[in-house]
């Protein structure tokens, strides 16, 4: 169901601007592909928009309308809302549209203003989850993505892939990030049970926001504050569950 459920559903485009122009405004959006991801199962569909010539002058206005990016209950994704007011976190299919509150805590939105929308924004919807694999203890984010490296491969796509993935576990301590304006923001959590989504991918680094080299993006949800940002530091307990969208 779209993030706004009570709007007519509409096709998904760019905001106020038809597909053939955006190419030539420098504007990516739909659903990514590659002629070799298009015929391999370990390559997903992922729902993209995004401006990197409109970024580079200063201007992160909406790319598109929250109401115009379909969701199941399964989707995952992240990005930043047009302004860069609010980090978008979505994790089995709920939005999490998060600022700092000012007072050292977050602001936590699950519904998206009528005409509110996202500069940047990717997300990826399973048909299905694998079936779930316990994790050894993970203390960092080096750590988690050789952890990633081996489910994939054990999936059966050795070579490379472009899949979204879920865990759930207990982290000792984390850190996220708030990339908002006017401030941006870290925080912090201790000893509280955590579900970390993200996007794994060898291909298109850059169109999807892959930090640092990294072939993984990763936001981190906390159940217990209503919290959610971009993950920047993990210390997670052993046994934590981890599910890989299915090939």
């Amino acid at each position: 169901m779209p993030i706004n459920a009570h709007l007519p559903r509409r096709p998904f485009r760019p905001l106020g601007e038809a597909a053939s122009l955006a190419v030539a405004l420098g504007l990516t959006f739909g659903v990514t592909s590659t002629a070799s991801a298009a015929t391999t199962e370990c390559y997903a569909p992922v729902t993209a928009v995004s401006s990197p010539e409109k970024g580079a002058r200063g201007d992160v206005s909406p790319n598109v309308l929250f109401s115009q990016v379909p969701l199941s209950a399964r989707s995952v994704g992240y990005g930043a809302a047009g302004g860069r007011s609010d980090e978008i976190t979505i994790a089995d299919g709920r939005l999490y549209l998060v600022r700092p509150d000012g007072a050292g805590g977050v602001r936590t939105r699950h519904a998206a203003a009528d005409g509110e929308g996202a500069f940047m924004v990717q997300v990826i919807s399973p048909a299905a989850w694998s079936r779930p694999a316990r994790l050894r203890a993970i203390t960092s984010l080096d750590e988690l993505g050789e952890r990633l490296d081996e489910a994939v491969a054990k999936a059966g796509c050795p070579t490379g892939a472009r899949l979204a993935f879920r865990i759930e576990g207990r982290a000792k301590a984390a850190s996220w990030s708030l990339d908002t304006l006017p401030t941006p923001a870290r925080l912090t959590t201790l000893a509280a049970p955590v579900v970390i989504v993200g996007l794994y991918t060898t291909i298109d680094g850059a169109r999807h926001a892959m930090p640092g080299g990294r072939r993984f993006h990763a936001h981190i949800v906390v159940p217990a504050t209503d919290a959610a940002g971009h993950l920047q530091t993990i210390d997670l307990q052993d046994g934590a569950k981890l599910w890989l969208q299915q090939p």
